[in-house]
């Protein structure tokens, strides 16, 4: 891919740089970056990838760098779209808010970039799959989503207790989630949360409030009961662990999903 040329060789070098950091061959690692610079085909997503990669290991002047690179890259049009007030919206935002938060961490005074980096409106009650599909049908995308789900462990005891509620193997489930919220994502909702859900605690709800556990509204007013603190916030670090509760790296896992 990288003899090849273009946009593939660019994310084949960012891969090789983070296998290099994955062995601790670091002067590796920093040397293939330095040779990602140089492509022709650099964009501001390649350089965006780079910079969080390196926040997320504590190289904060570097991944300041290459957010300044992803800048220079923004043409004006783009930077005056981020001013609008859908601006938080745009893939560039996410650019705009990482380089300000790294400035941030550094001590660094505010600068015109960083006045550009939009903020999320306020976010909205978590829906159901059935209230966001009224959603986007109505062209309205919602601005934060909590999506329930079973992690493996507790999925595997929802497949044993209710086995035709939960039909798809895991190997269908899991991918199709990650799918569906890639999907969520691109159409414009800005803040996806995973609730991960447990068995028992949801029969207790049930029970309580005279529902089965399998219904729709049931599981919403589980949600309701879930604090935010203990959403996961997706996708996740690439590096971090997944959201599926498989104990694997979110880019060794659902992250990896095509």
């Amino acid at each position: 891919m990288v003899a090849e040329g273009g946009d593939d060789a660019c994310f084949a070098r960012f891969e090789l740089a983070e296998g290099y950091f994955e062995d601790d061959a670091i002067d590796e690692a920093y040397a293939e970056l330095d040779r990602l610079a140089h492509e022709a085909a650099l964009t501001d997503d390649h350089c965006t990838f780079v910079a969080e990669l390196l926040a997320e290991r504590g190289d904060l002047e570097g991944a300041l760098r290459w957010y300044d690179r992803a800048v220079a890259r923004l043409e004006p049009e783009d930077i005056e779209a981020l001013r609008g007030p859908s601006g938080w919206m745009r893939m560039s935002s996410v650019m705009v808010r990482g380089r300000r938060e790294v400035r941030r961490r550094l001590g660094l005074p505010v600068d015109v970039t960083d006045e550009i980096a939009p903020h999320a409106p306020l976010q909205s009650p978590p829906v159901d799959g059935e209230e966001l599909r009224d959603y986007l049908e109505s062209g309205e995308a919602p601005k934060r989503v909590r999506m329930l789900v079973f992690q493996r462990a507790e999925r595997a005891e929802a497949r044993r207790r209710w086995p035709q509620e939960y039909e798809a193997p895991d190997e269908e489930y899991y991918p199709a989630k990650e799918q569906s919220w890639r999907e969520l994502a691109a159409s414009g909702v800005p803040s996806i949360r995973v609730v991960p859900m447990s068995v028992s605690q949801l029969c207790e709800l049930a029970e309580r409030i005279g529902g089965s556990p399998t219904d729709s509204r049931v599981k919403v007013r589980y949600a309701e009961t879930v604090a935010e603190q203990a959403d996961i916030v997706w996708p996740p670090p690439r590096n971090g662990a997944c959201w599926c509760g498989s104990g694997v790296k979110y880019k060794k896992c659902c992250g990896g999903v095509r």
